[in-house]
């Protein structure tokens, strides 16, 4: 393999990693989490989630900013509305996986 090739391999499998961690950080908050359950039953506008989870529609509004700009949620404009969905029913799967894993732990410790 030539100098260019491993390099441009290296910045491509480091640009990679980089994008996973951005995704793996973006679902570090425990309300993120609970908008991705709330996403599981379809898509939802602001209101939607506020009425569920009683949290000002600002910090709502923050934090699915964040899910939005890594690509965990996608949005669909409806007249004045924005409903949010899940970009890929995968991220759920990621989230129980790591619900499984705390799980064994917290039962390894008991």
């Amino acid at each position: 393999m030539t100098s260019d090739k491993a390099s441009s391999s290296l910045d491509d499998e480091n640009n990679s990693l980089t994008l996973q961690a951005e995704l793996c950080q973006s679902l570090t908050h425990p309300f993120r989490l609970k908008i991705l359950q709330i996403l599981e039953d379809g898509e939802k506008n602001v209101s939607d989630i506020k009425e569920v989870t009683n949290k000002p529609q600002p910090y709502i509004s923050q934090h699915l900013r964040v899910l939005r700009e890594k690509g965990v949620v996608i949005t669909r404009r409806k007249a004045n509305e924005v409903y949010y969905s899940l970009s890929d029913p995968k991220i759920l799967k990621i989230c129980e996986l790591v619900a499984d894993l705390i799980a064994k732990k917290l039962l390894s410790q008991e």
